[in-house]
């Protein structure tokens, strides 16, 4: 067995915290960096939320434009329907211009339910855009 003389014993031990102390700053330095790297993360994920809550918001608005400009056109070619149906069940109108009021409906409902499908593929397109 080695005796280690006192004031060697205490160099060695005073070395030994040193070293522990060397460890635990390296440890805190690295903690720091990696709250740093953490902290920066964040920020950056931050403002792009902030910027997809941005777009979210002009989409739906600008959704909620489209949809009421194909529900106002809905309610104008509706409105045309009827005013040609009453003229013909009036007896205003000749054989001839009963003929054309009723291509016309027709092509009125046709442009109908194209708005509404239309309107239908924007409302299942933002549908799916809320469930991502």
């Amino acid at each position: 067995m080695n005796i280690i003389p006192y004031n060697d014993r205490i160099f060695i031990s005073i070395k030994e915290k040193y070293d522990r102390f060397d460890k635990i700053q390296d440890l805190i330095e690295t903690k720091k960096n990696f709250l740093i790297n953490k902290k920066k993360k964040l920020r950056f994920i931050l403002k792009q939320n902030k910027f997809l809550e941005t777009v979210k918001d002009d989409y739906q608005k600008y959704y909620n434009y489209i949809s009421q400009q194909k529900n106002d056109q809905i309610r104008a070619l509706k409105l045309l329907d009827e005013y040609i149906k009453d003229l013909t069940i009036s007896g205003k109108l000749t054989k001839h211009n009963i003929e054309d009021a009723k291509e016309e409906q027709s092509k009125i409902l046709r442009e109908v339910n194209l708005i509404k499908n239309e309107l239908d593929s924007i409302v299942d397109d933002t549908k799916s855009l809320t469930n991502i």
